[in-house]
């Protein structure tokens, strides 16, 4: 299994993760809450999404830190 690719875009406060390297088709925007906009391959598989406006002002220091959470959950 290949990383997951993450990107944080500091100038345009977009974070983007990628499952795969399929050329993306089209994107498609979510309604889950937060501005997520999905990348989509030809055969219509999710290769990775993008949350805009990531980080809060309040957030967004200096500090070269990124706050990503992650989860390892074992399947039952």
């Amino acid at each position: 299994m290949k990383p997951i690719k993450i990107v944080y875009d500091e100038k345009g406060n977009t974070l983007f993760v990628r499952f795969n390297e399929k050329k993306e088709a089209f994107c498609k925007e979510s309604d889950i809450g937060k501005e997520v906009v999905y990348s989509v391959a030809e055969d219509g598989s999710v290769i990775g999404f993008e949350i805009l406006n990531y980080l809060s002002k309040g957030e967004r220091k200096p500090s070269g830190v990124l706050p990503v959470k992650t989860q390892v959950l074992k399947a039952s």
